[in-house]
């Protein structure tokens, strides 16, 4: 019954207000004689429709009503009008059907027999090296060694020349096919690379050169070359490093010469590809992780420490965060 009074008043507001704005008062007046009468109409319909609205938008009533005020007086007349119908309709006539956003299946029945989780291989890299190492079966083997097609190419190849020794024939060909294969790959593409780079009629010799340089670096860091031949491999990419960073200025370059001195033993040289890749525009994240290695190598743990008090500032990976954390 408030609500009834309210709403005739808030209406008979409204009417003088819009009678106060056409009569022939001075315009001042008139005007602010509506904006009064209309802000005071707008008040009483918001006490109206605070409490036909649903409970989960009544949880701050300041804001719901001072949203409901500001909608109804930038429109006059209409804005309450539009409000107060909009209101009612919603709240007297709802949508009869509404739109389920998941789909109802029945329950699925059980199997007939658990499954037996020992037959289930762990698709991680020490899973995988569990089953070469443990399994009795040949077949979890098998399909362990091509569960590796998933895994970092590194990794992969650590696993399967780790296969190399297994006591069954087909565990060791299928390991063995596995490497070939990537090592093949590999030294088709630096084939190409090569005769690419013997015409004379190429375009972008540089480029050529950085590409290749990365391919012997691949075979030599992938594991897939040992011995007296990862050596050529490390060497070929550092002669090729050195000749573009002697033309070039790269930081990439510099990188990577970098971690073919590293890996061949040349700490100094090393060291001085890092500074130079540093000057070269490197981002530091990338540069840290190796100064650290190669302060580690000379004993000099005080700089050790301060290349991965540096490093923290950054994203770190996660194999790095692991060495941040045994060491700080």
């Amino acid at each position: 019954m408030t609500g009834t009074w309210l709403s005739f008043l808030a209406v008979s507001l409204e009417a003088g207000g819009i009678a106060a704005l056409m009569s022939g008062l001075p315009p001042a007046t008139s005007l602010a004689s509506y904006l009064t009468a209309h802000a005071l109409a707008c008040a009483l319909l918001t006490l109206v429709l605070l409490p036909l609205l649903p409970p989960r938008y009544r949880g701050n009533k300041l804001r719901t009503s001072l949203f409901l005020f500001t909608l109804q007086f930038a429109i006059p007349f209409l804005g309450s009008l539009g409000v107060f119908t909009g209101v009612l309709l919603a709240l007297y006539l709802p949508r009869t059907t509404r739109e389920i956003p998941w789909q109802e299946v029945d329950i699925p029945e059980l199997p007939f027999q658990p499954v037996d989780m020992s037959q289930q291989i762990i698709y991680s890299e020490g899973g995988l090296r569990q089953v070469l190492r443990e399994a009795g079966s040949i077949d979890k083997r098998l399909k362990a060694l091509l569960a590796t097609r998933q895994m970092a190419e590194r990794d992969a190849v650590e696993l399967l020349r780790e296969a190399l020794k297994d006591p069954a024939d087909d565990v060791r060909l299928l390991a063995y096919s596995m490497l070939e294969q990537k090592e093949k790959a590999l030294a088709s593409q630096a084939r190409r690379l090569q005769l690419a780079l013997e015409d004379a009629n190429s375009d972008n010799p540089s480029r050529l050169k950085r590409r290749l340089a990365q391919v012997w670096w691949e075979m030599a860091y992938l594991g897939l070359a040992q011995g007296s031949l990862r050596s050529y491999y490390l060497e070929s990419a550092r002669r090729l490093l050195q000749d573009l960073t002697s033309t070039l200025a790269m930081h990439n370059d510099w990188r990577l010469l970098g971690r073919c001195e590293l890996a061949l033993g040349n700490v100094v040289a090393a060291r001085e590809a890092f500074e130079k890749a540093l000057e070269q525009g490197a981002p530091h994240e990338l540069i840290l992780p190796y100064q650290a290695e190669v302060a580690y190598i000379e004993r000099d743990y005080r700089r050790v420490r301060f290349c991965l008090a540096n490093l923290t500032r950054y994203r770190p990976q996660q194999n790095v965060r692991a060495v941040i954390e045994g060491w700080l």
